[in-house]
């Protein structure tokens, strides 16, 4: 995220939305809406309706909220005291019938925030197309993960960047079908 300090005191949440995310082919590779036909030695008319194929697409959307700690969202362009600890949730909906394998998010931390020790949390649980306020009540609830950026589980944190998934050295992350993939962690306004 990109911010700016509005007041010696205050840190103003922008707009703007820096995140690094990594798709790797899924499973059953996901293609833009396509009918494609072909010909048996040149002749088509060999082949009848039964080599018609459709490719379907769902477009995947990793978005990026802000909570204060008792749930409240936080809106874009809100100014926010030093010392209000911030929660984080980055999550991913997936409206495919398909479950999405290897994804990698990346997400450095801005200097005016310092992320807050053992409160990186994932959760998959959330129906695809819930709101914003089920998928945070559903991540809260999930247990916290090391901090350590390894296989021993999907996220962690190193340097200021809090990432997740086997791209970045943590465990592989795949996104249930019909399922939104969560995560949340706590920083503090500096």
């Amino acid at each position: 995220m990109e911010f700016r300090s509005i007041t010696p005191h205050a840190v103003r949440l922008a707009a703007a939305t820096v995140l690094s995310i990594a798709l790797l082919a899924p499973r059953a590779s996901l293609a833009g809406d396509n009918q494609a036909s072909g010909d048996i030695a040149g002749n088509a008319a060999n082949l009848g309706n039964s080599n018609v194929f459709t490719i379907n697409t769902t477009q995947l959307a990793l978005v990026k909220a802000a909570f204060l700690t008792d749930g409240t969202p936080i809106s874009s362009g809100t100014t926010v005291p030093r010392g209000t600890p911030v929660k984080f949730m980055i999550y991913m909906d997936n409206t495919t019938s398909v479950p999405v394998d290897s994804v990698n998010v990346q997400d450095v931390l801005a200097a005016a925030f310092v992320y807050q020790p053992g409160t990186i949390r994932v959760s998959n649980t959330a129906n695809s197309g819930s709101t914003a306020a089920a998928i945070y009540a559903a991540a809260n609830v999930a247990p916290t993960l090391t901090d350590a950026v390894s296989n021993a589980d999907v996220a962690g944190i190193n340097a200021g960047t809090v990432s997740a998934g086997s791209g970045t050295g943590n465990a592989l992350v795949t996104v249930p079908a019909n399922k939104v993939w969560a995560m949340l962690f706590t920083v503090k306004v500096q």
